[in-house]
């Protein structure tokens, strides 16, 4: 590819980005910069549409810096002609500090470059697939990359996207618009584009996840069975797993099942939760599966039950906290279930959509013989209170309360 064509490429996209950029709004992320040290790369990952690019961009505010999209079906690039990348910044924008680089694992051999530059300069990598970017950085930059995952709008960035500018404490009129626009965002779900398009756009973000990131890098063939499969795996949000029964429905052999699933895993589409087991023993078992969004699971799934798209969506926040799935786990014990064992945090979570029933908080107090030191929590829709029960204390607090929580 040519260098002038390329320098038009990059010119058009920076004007795209600074247009993005004028429409954004802040996010609720730690201060990335301050990772953003040479020789460190930072790396921006999450699922495809959900704000990388954006972030990034507003992290270079008032900064100097080259950005290139490699997702551009304009730029047929290999990694020799890496150089001419570079030098294409220079010339449009001098000696920038800064570089800015968009799903750059699309150019095979791409780590030796991004490996070079970092010695002199600070680069943000962004990418939507994990397991090529961990795989291809664990080699080549080891030790000297950070890594962090963005996803859709939170409720609370969603309240700042629909300029809701409210103020702790609420009034009972403030409530009631909290509450009403919640049930909004388990409806629509927090992409950006979501916000501006309505629920339309969704299936196109859907699609493309599945075919750019999926079915393109793992060559899949056969794509209407993997469709089915996905479909399938979606529909079973805040549900255990069983990939050999899906095998089995499907008629597809378990090792392409398995495959497939970590391919929807790796593109950040939907998230396994682990079973805890005290004795830290590693047992095969099923996983509960969460969607990186409520507006996909609308989407998708033929049945809607609005408890388990809460306990998805907390999920999801947790998640969005912690960075980590290594620290979330639900635990099964002889006769009761807990949702969610936050280890980090040291808290027990229950969630529910009705009525505070006797099962969440026996569960609980069953729960306790193993997790003294834990908070104890009670998710509901719109109930607010302490229960005590065997000198236990449980705090139930209300959705809306526990996701604008900071």
């Amino acid at each position: 590819m040519k260098l002038e064509d390329i320098k038009s490429v990059i010119k058009d996209q920076k004007e795209s980005l600074q247009i993005l950029l004028s429409n954004s709004i802040e996010r609720d992320v730690p201060d990335l910069l301050s990772y953003l040290t040479i020789p460190n790369v930072l790396v921006i990952l999450g699922v495809r549409r959900s704000g990388k690019s954006t972030l990034a961009g507003l992290l270079m505010k008032g900064k100097n810096f080259g950005y290139v999209n490699f997702d551009d079906d304009r730029l047929s690039l290999n990694v020799e002609d890496l150089w001419k990348v570079e030098s294409a910044i220079y010339e449009l924008y001098g000696n920038v500090d800064y570089f800015l680089f968009d799903e750059i694992q699309n150019v095979n051999g791409w780590e030796r470059f991004v490996s070079r530059l970092r010695n002199t300069k600070r680069i943000i990598v962004t990418g939507s697939n994990s397991k090529l970017l961990s795989n291809e950085l664990g080699t080549s930059l080891t030790g000297r990359h950070v890594d962090f995952t963005l996803f859709p709008f939170s409720f609370n960035e969603y309240l700042r996207f629909r300029k809701v500018n409210l103020e702790y404490p609420f009034t009972t009129r403030e409530i009631a618009l909290i509450k009403r626009y919640l049930e909004e965002y388990l409806n629509i779900g927090g992409f950006p584009e979501a916000q501006i398009l309505g629920r339309k756009i969704l299936e196109s973000i859907y699609n493309d996840i599945l075919f750019k990131d999926i079915v393109q890098r793992l060559r899949i063939k056969q794509i209407t069975k993997f469709k089915d499969f996905s479909r399938a795996i979606t529909s079973l949000y805040s549900s255990e797993v069983s990939l050999n029964r899906i095998s089995k429905m499907l008629s597809i052999d378990y090792k392409t099942i398995d495959q497939w699933f970590d391919g929807l895993v790796n593109s950040f589409l939907v998230y396994p939760l682990e079973k805890y087991n005290p004795k830290l023993e590693r047992i095969r078992e099923n996983k509960k599966i969460y969607v990186v969004d409520p507006g996909l699971i609308r989407l998708v799934s033929i049945k809607i039950d609005i408890g388990r798209i809460m306990e998805n969506i907390v999920y999801i926040q947790l998640m969005r906290k912690n960075q980590s799935r290594n620290e979330l786990y639900y635990f099964k014990g002889k006769d009761y279930e807990i949702d969610f064992v936050d280890t980090k945090n040291k808290r027990l979570i229950q969630v529910t959509y009705g009525d505070i029933k006797d099962r969440e908080i026996n569960a609980l107090v069953k729960a306790n013989e193993i997790f003294q030191e834990y908070e104890k929590i009670i998710i509901s829709w719109d109930i607010e209170d302490i229960v005590k029960k065997d000198n236990l204390k449980i705090k139930i607090i209300p959705l809306w309360k526990f996701l604008l929580q900071s």
